[in-house]
């Protein structure tokens, strides 16, 4: 563990503080992912009645790609917007893969309830 005095990015919260804000960032990150997949999904949906069609309508298949895109897109939006904020409030360690879910890794902070 990091002595908070070596560090200058140390930050004094409340526990309760703590918890609020890193479920405020993982409800943040849940919801760009969510978006992602249902523009994703829009596009498969557009691509199955482009499939129905006969492939009579080229629109559609444009167009469920372009959807596809967007969701890709968003993806990747959602995952750089994860590595960036998703981080602990006190000493801004990331927080994405952790072995102990309820505490920050470098500070010890308590960071779910």
């Amino acid at each position: 563990m990091i002595n908070p005095t070596e560090s200058s990015t140390y930050r004094d919260l409340a526990p309760a503080e703590v918890i609020r804000q890193v479920y405020e960032r993982f409800r943040v990150c849940r919801y760009l992912a969510v978006a992602a997949a249902l523009w994703i999904g829009a596009g498969a949906i557009l691509y199955l009645f482009w499939i129905g069609f006969d492939h009579a309508n080229s629109h559609l298949r444009l167009a469920s790609f372009v959807l596809q895109m967007i969701g890709y897109s968003a993806f990747s939006i959602a995952f750089a917007v994860q590595l960036a904020i998703y981080r602990c409030p006190i000493c801004d360690a990331y927080l994405g893969r952790m072995k102990d879910k309820l505490h920050c890794p470098r500070c010890n902070a308590q960071v779910k309830a």
